[in-house]
């Protein structure tokens, strides 16, 4: 028995891995699913940024200490009474030395961003103690294995 032809009508044969169509159309088919389900989520997200945004929980008390830098837009949905848009951001700066960061910056254990000098634990007397957090890990990933040490005496 012969497999069946592709699904789409090319004239190559199909495989039922791929619906009944050939490879050649089944990545067509793959692509045209991925763009549909990228602009279904550019929707959802375009729908919830006009909306009221959600503000990002803390993930702990660290933050205190260096606030994150943020970029918000003031006026209502970028409007104000003239019709036109007016969007004010703040600069994203090193809590340090207050240097401009630009695009990039150096994310940190402890929720801060920091210029290239200050990127360092110990240079902007960071409050993650990362040796007690490595060791937990190491703890949990190689657990104690202990044998019985009498099963030979008996």
């Amino acid at each position: 028995m012969d497999p069946p032809l592709c699904a789409k009508g090319c004239g190559f044969y199909g495989s039922l891995e791929n619906k009944n169509m050939c490879s050649k159309c089944y990545v067509d088919y793959l692509k045209q699913e991925l763009i549909a389900q990228s602009v279904m989520a550019f929707e959802v997200l375009k729908n919830s940024v006009t909306t009221t945004p959600t503000p990002l929980p803390n993930s702990s008390s660290l933050l205190d200490d260096h606030p994150s830098p943020t970029v918000t837009v003031s006026g209502t949905n970028g409007l104000n009474s003239t019709g036109s848009t007016t969007t004010t951001t703040t600069r994203i700066r090193c809590p340090c030395c207050n240097k401009k960061l630009g695009l990039l910056g150096f994310h940190c254990y402890c929720g801060g961003v920091f210029c290239g000098e200050h990127r360092y634990p110990e240079k902007h007397s960071c409050g993650v103690d990362l040796k007690t957090a490595g060791r937990e890990v190491l703890a949990k990933q190689n657990p104690l294995c202990k044998g019985d040490k009498m099963q030979h005496r008996i």
